[in-house]
C-alpha cells in the first residue's frame, strides 16, 4: 500500500460515448447503462465497471482508458489521483454468473458504501468536510524576521597554476571485435484453427470500413466476437483444429455473404 502525504481520495469517472468525465461519487451509477471507472487512493486500486447494455465501442475505450489511468493516475487541479495503482479490478456485468467477477462486484460496492465529503466537487473522501476555522489548542504560526544583509566577503585571489606538460601516452593496441549473430529463434507454431482466423480476419477487414473485435474465454476454449457495425456480428471459437463460427451464414447483408464467400476460398486452400 502506498503513503500518501495528503489524505487519500477516490474520484469516479464516467465514459459516456468515448468522452471521460469525472463526476460526483455516487453509488447508483452504478448500473446496466453505465461504464464508469473509480480511482480509489484507499485501496490502491483501479475499478472499472462496465454494464451489460452498454454498447461494444464504449466497453472497449473504458476498459483501455481504465488501463492507462491505472499508470498515470487523472488530474484534478493540481493533484493527480490514483497515479501507478497497484490493483486492476475489471467487472463485466455480463459475466456476473462467474464467481471471481461476482466477488469483485460485490467488494466494488461495498467500498462506494458509505457517506462521502467532497474537495473540489468530486474528490471523495471519508470525514467531516474541512473548515476555515483553527483548531483549538493548535500552535500559532510563527513570523521570523527576515536576516539583515550582511557584507560580501572578499576571497583572495589565487596564484596562477602552472601547467606541467604531460608525458605522451603510448599508443593503444588495436581490438578487433568480431560480432557472432544468434541463431534466430524457431517460429512460432500455429494451430490449422488460427491460421483459419487469421483468413477470417483478413476477409472480414477487406470489406469492412469498421470493425470491432473482443477476445474472450468460454468453457476451457478461447474465441473472438468480430462487429462490422450494420453488417454482421460473429463468435468465432477454436476448437483444436476447427474454427467454430456463429451465425453459420455470417448474417443477411451481401456484404456478410462476400466476406463468408472469401473466407471459405482462403480457408479451402489450408
Amino acid at each position: 500500500m502506498k503513503t500518501l502525504s495528503r489524505k487519500p481520495f477516490l474520484l469516479m469517472l464516467k465514459d459516456e460515448s468515448g468522452e471521460v468525465n469525472a463526476v460526483k461519487l455516487d453509488p447508483d451509477l452504478v448500473n446496466s447503462d453505465n461504464a464508469i471507472i473509480v480511482l480509489d487512493e484507499v485501496n490502491d486500486a483501479c475499478w472499472a465497471w462496465v454494464g451489460r447494455n452498454v454498447s461494444m465501442p464504449t466497453r472497449m475505450h473504458a476498459l483501455r482508458i481504465a488501463r492507462g489511468l491505472q499508470k498515470s493516475g487523472y488530474q484534478v487541479g493540481i493533484t493527480t489521483i490514483g497515479l501507478a495503482a497497484s490493483r486492476f479490478v475489471e467487472m463485466m456485468e455480463k459475466d456476473d454468473s462467474n464467481q471471481e467477477v461476482a466477488d469483485n462486484i460485490v467488494e466494488f460496492r461495498s467500498v462506494l458504501e458509505g457517506r462521502w465529503s467532497f474537495d473540489d466537487g468530486v474528490l471523495a473522501y471519508k470525514g467531516e468536510p474541512k473548515t476555515t476555522e483553527p483548531i483549538a489548542g493548535a500552535p500559532k504560526k510563527k513570523i521570523l524576521p527576515e536576516p539583515e544583509p550582511t557584507r560580501p566577503t572578499l576571497k583572495p585571489t589565487p596564484e596562477p597554476i602552472v601547467e606541467v606538460p604531460k608525458p605522451k601516452p603510448e599508443p593503444t593496441p588495436t581490438v578487433i571485435a568480431e560480432t557472432v549473430e544468434d541463431a534466430p529463434p524457431p517460429a512460432p507454431s500455429v494451430s490449422l484453427a488460427e491460421k483459419k482466423m487469421a483468413y477470417l480476419m483478413l476477409s472480414v477487414t477487406r470489406n469492412s470500413d469498421l470493425v470491432y473485435t473482443e477476445r474472450f474465454e468460454r468453457g476451457g476454449k478461447s474465441g473472438l466476437k468480430i462487429e462490422s457495425p450494420g453488417v454482421m456480428v460473429l463468435e468465432a471459437v477454436l476448437d483444436g483444429n476447427e474454427l467454430t463460427i456463429t451465425p453459420g451464414d455470417f448474417g443477411d447483408s451481401d456484404i456478410a455473404r462476400k466476406i463468408k464467400s472469401e473466407y471459405e476460398g482462403l480457408a479451402s486452400k489450408l
